[in-house]
């Protein structure tokens, strides 16, 4: 948990030493809102978990804010004391992340999940399913390509960590934590004209100063 708390600190100080205002609701105004496709790539055990979700939010400013869930998408099989079982995870909760010059084609794309969900563990031969409950933290960072105007594709890089994992025999947090991928798919209204328009105002004050 200590370290979760860590990373939480950790990824608000980074998404707030990138903002250009005082502080996140200092003269903020919503300028957009936008839904997102979302899918993750990373390892368990040296399998690959692919995950899928979505999210959505509104834009303010440089920030957004708003919410996610995933879940995976195929099932990792592993032993158990010579059992084969199935498992699957799903999370949601908050997403808050932040666009440098989003209006540039390319520019820097920052976020960080926070969510709850569970593990799921099913053993095919008795057909019971034990659940450990499970808090995520995910901060990343990466690019973003504008596509369109109503259009964005992020790639990041990131680090998934989970803590909650106490009930499955021979498996821990560590195995569920990790470096994570993922492309998220932006659509709606982005209000990059009024960002470009606002920066251009500031670049004549200061030629004018």
């Amino acid at each position: 948990m200590k370290k979760n708390l860590m990373l939480i600190v950790l990824s608000f100080l980074v998404l707030q030493g990138f903002g250009q205002t005082e502080t996140l609701f200092n003269r903020a105004r919503v300028v957009g809102a936008f839904g997102a496709p979302i899918t993750e790539f990373s390892q368990f055990k040296g399998d690959y978990i692919v995950s899928s979700g979505g999210g959505g939010g509104l834009i303010i400013d440089d920030f957004f804010i708003g919410g996610y869930g995933m879940g995976t998408v195929n099932i990792t099989e592993f032993f158990e004391d010579n059992e084969k079982i199935e498992m699957e995870m799903g999370h949601g909760g908050f997403w808050v992340g932040y666009t440098n010059r989003s209006y540039k084609l390319v520019h820097i794309f920052a976020s960080t999940k926070l969510g709850w969900g569970g593990i799921d563990i099913e053993i095919d031969d008795e057909g019971f399913t034990r659940n450990d409950n499970i808090f995520v933290v995910t901060p990343e960072v990466g690019l973003e390509l504008n596509v369109f105007r109503w259009f964005k594709i992020a790639g990041t890089v990131g680090y998934r960590s989970v803590s909650g994992v106490n009930s499955i025999a021979g498996q821990s947090n560590k195995d569920f934590s990790g470096m994570a991928g993922t492309l998220t798919f932006r659509f709606g209204g982005f209000g990059d004209w009024k960002r470009s328009r606002k920066n251009r105002n500031n670049r004549k004050d200061q030629y004018n100063d």
